[in-house]
């Protein structure tokens, strides 16, 4: 009896079961929204997280969006935009341990932005 067709199928699926645990996905847990009250248009907005980013190219006034997404370890929330008057702004957020569930609001009012989380249990 030939062994190699046993062996090689054994390595495929060693290789297949290291390879999932290396690129295996978070789920995305985190709700944010981010709204726009500024009076005018948006550009350019970007939510950094850890992790990753969200972009959004613009946001007319008195417009909400939202998406799920996940944190990839610890960090700090932050927010950038640029104004129809040209003028760029960048607001910090909370700092995050990577483990949080829950909502992420950000409201946008001309030149400040806020933050407001809401997570599963007392990560807030």
């Amino acid at each position: 009896m030939n062994r190699n067709p046993i062996r090689r199928t054994l390595a495929t699926i060693a290789a297949l079961l290291m390879l999932a645990t290396l690129t295996s996905c978070k789920p995305d847990n985190v709700f944010f929204s981010i709204k726009n009250g500024s009076g005018g248009i948006l550009h350019d907005v970007k939510v950094t997280y850890p992790g990753g980013e969200l972009s959004i190219a613009t946001l007319p006034d008195s417009t909400v969006t939202g998406t799920f997404r996940h944190f990839d370890g610890p960090g700090e929330l932050m927010v950038s935009y640029s104004t129809d008057d040209g003028h760029t702004y960048s607001t910090s957020g909370p700092q995050l341990t990577g483990n949080e569930k829950g909502e992420v609001t950000i409201s946008i009012d001309g030149r400040y932005a806020s933050f407001d989380t809401k997570f599963e249990g007392s990560q807030q």
